[in-house]
């Protein structure tokens, strides 16, 4: 499912009631800076299934990563932003019947 700056209740309610569904986090850091309680509160809750996104081209290598030093210092913990960042991709890659080596490589 597309980013949940669409909406955090209703994004809410379809991670409750569909425990496969995932979320990314695309283009969301205007809304994180607004409202970081909120935000900060989602993703804890849902760090299992928040994936890392970006509406960045891939070849713009800089906004990628600006976005991902600004996810590392806004959860101010490592294990959260390692799961968004790397192992809830994975994890929803293998649920689909990718191999580790296949989600990695690259």
């Amino acid at each position: 499912m597309p980013h949940f700056g669409y909406s955090r209740k209703a994004i809410s309610r379809l991670l409750e009631r569909y425990p496969n569904c995932y979320t990314d986090m695309s283009s969301l850091i205007s809304f994180m800076e607004k409202d970081p309680a909120a935000y900060k509160g989602f993703i804890e809750q849902y760090q299992d299934r928040v994936l890392f996104g970006s509406d960045a081209l891939i070849g713009q290598p800089e906004r990628i990563e600006s976005t991902l030093q600004f996810m590392k210092r806004f959860l101010e913990d490592a294990e959260i932003f390692d799961k968004l960042a790397s192992k809830n991709y994975i994890n929803y890659m293998s649920a689909s019947g990718w191999k580790d080596d296949q989600c990695t490589e690259g």
